[in-house]
């Protein structure tokens, strides 16, 4: 008789999940971002002082703890200098080192927020990586505007081809739409994501007047988001 203990839940895709720095980060920022919107929330609703600064401690400690590193991004610009389409490759390659430029500031703001080292112009630090972080997610919705536009003409070309005589040409012009729809619905997903996104940084940087409970909930919104395409993609069925 078998002694070993049977788990009623598989924790193997979880593990596998948190395993992956960008899972983990999307869970810190859902954390993040929630308890932003609970204090702008508590705040209003009379909560006592002592309640609120809890939760802008979480945020405040979060935001500190979440470094991803800016070298990771530039890796990634340069295997982007492969893509063969050129609107891509340019899109690709201006939001990675956009995103690179967004980190390395960022690294700077957590050390004077650490009290390692003290900037002088940390505002100005500050100013110039919601820049880069704003320019990292318009480079990449573009991107997104542009692949939208090109299922468009595959899914056209593939709908014709449901018009022919042949079944085996109807039968791939079937499967090819199957796929054509599967991968529309991942671009629209980060099309959103990414139109979401844009309204953090362009708050920051005074573009928009968003209100902290509104900037709370679309940062959980769209951590909740990533993270679900994230544990799709560790956790894919072979």
């Amino acid at each position: 008789m078998s002694t070993a203990l049977s788990l009623p839940i598989n924790v193997q895709p979880w593990l596998k999940y948190t395993a992956t720095t960008v899972g983990r980060d999307k869970i810190y920022r859902a954390v993040q971002y929630f308890s932003r919107f609970l204090a702008w929330y508590l705040l209003r609703q009379g909560a006592t002082k002592e309640t609120v600064a809890r939760f802008n401690n979480l945020k405040k400690t979060l935001g500190l703890s979440r470094k991803r590193k800016p070298v990771e991004h530039i890796e990634n610009a340069v295997k982007a200098t492969s893509v063969k389409d050129e609107f891509i490759r340019f899109a690709t390659i201006g939001k990675q080192l956009a995103y690179a430029g967004y980190l390395t500031l960022d690294g700077i703001i957590f050390i004077d927020g650490s009290g390692a080292y003290k900037f002088k112009n940390i505002k100005k630090y500050s100013e110039l990586a919601s820049r880069f972080w704003l320019a990292g997610i318009v480079f990449g919705f573009i991107g997104g505007l542009y692949k939208a536009r090109q299922i468009q003409i595959r899914r056209e070309a593939a709908a014709r081809g449901l018009s022919h005589s042949s079944e085996s040409e109807k039968s791939h012009a079937r499967t090819e739409l199957k796929a054509i729809a599967k991968e529309q619905y991942s671009v629209n997903k980060q099309l959103l994501q990414d139109g979401l996104d844009m309204l953090i940084p362009a708050t920051g940087l005074g573009y928009l007047s968003l209100d902290d409970g509104a900037v709370g909930l679309i940062g959980t919104a769209t951590a909740i988001m990533g993270a679900q395409s994230q544990w799709a993609k560790v956790n894919k069925k072979a």
